[in-house]
């Protein structure tokens, strides 16, 4: 199998930093690089993970930059093949990287995502019935929000090629955004296992803070729609001008 870069972006997360690396260092597939991209914090986290110095790359922001700046770092200054992204609150299961780049490799796919379990106020929950993740072309499966958990990301690098970076004028729904080009331009693999804990540490996280997070993904969805109307197809057209009526009537609702 190929070599790959886990990247973790963090910023002040000195409670959960340690459990993601560790989480890494546990796979069963060794990753080549664990790049962590300390995005400001307030407290030194290299001395928080001195323990690790020898597995792991410190890469430090004077100031925070925002967790897409802290991702492009990472992609950036990898040099592997295949990139992996963890947020610095989530867990990895053992076999995930094992699992996941096979499962990309015997399938041709350049980008694939999983399914999680999930970690809420010291204990599992269900996820929603609106919370279906979708492989394939999925373009218009996923213009209503983002159904790809950044942590269950695996790209091979020269996707970032074709498609960009994480926006970096986004401080919230950088996924969703991510997301939709990855659909544009790629089949996306969808492995149905749940090998990633997504856990909730901060109940006041940035993402909850927003009351009107449809109003951001509107305003994503619409400038998706003027960039890369000429590469849609007419099928496609319908689907994405459908989604950007349907948030706007969400929008003009909630004003």
């Amino acid at each position: 199998m190929e070599d790959i870069a886990v990247i973790i972006p963090v910023y002040n997360r000195e409670s959960s930093i340690k459990d993601a690396v560790e989480s890494v260092l546990l796979q069963t597939y060794k990753p080549s690089e664990i790049i962590i991209i300390d995005d400001g914090s307030f407290f030194p986290i290299e001395k928080i993970l001195k323990n690790y110095k020898s597995h792991i790359k410190i890469y430090r922001n004077e100031e925070n930059k925002g967790v897409s700046a802290a991702r492009n770092i990472g992609i950036e200054i990898s040099k592997s093949k295949y990139i992996a992204f963890l947020d610095s609150d989530d867990i990895f299961i053992p076999e995930k990287l094992e699992k996941q780049i096979k499962f990309m490799e015997e399938n041709n796919f350049p980008i694939s995502h999983t399914n999680e379990f999930w970690f809420r106020k010291e204990t599992f929950v269900n996820q929603t019935k609106n919370s279906q993740r979708y492989g394939g072309k999925i373009l218009d499966k996923i213009l209503d929000k983002c159904r790809i958990s950044p942590s269950s990301l695996i790209v091979n690098r020269h996707v970032f090629e074709k498609c960009g970076l994480f926006n970096e004028d986004l401080k919230v729904c950088e996924d969703y955004e991510i997301s939709m080009r990855f659909a544009l331009f790629y089949n996306i693999g969808y492995l149905d296992k749940k090998l990633i804990i997504k856990r909730a540490i901060e109940e006041n996280s940035l993402s909850a803070a927003i009351n009107h997070i449809e109003y951001i993904r509107y305003n994503i969805i619409k400038e998706f729609y003027e960039k890369y109307n000429s590469i849609l197809n007419m099928e496609e057209k319908e689907y994405v001008k459908k989604e950007i009526s349907r948030k706007e009537n969400i929008v003009r609702h909630k004003k």
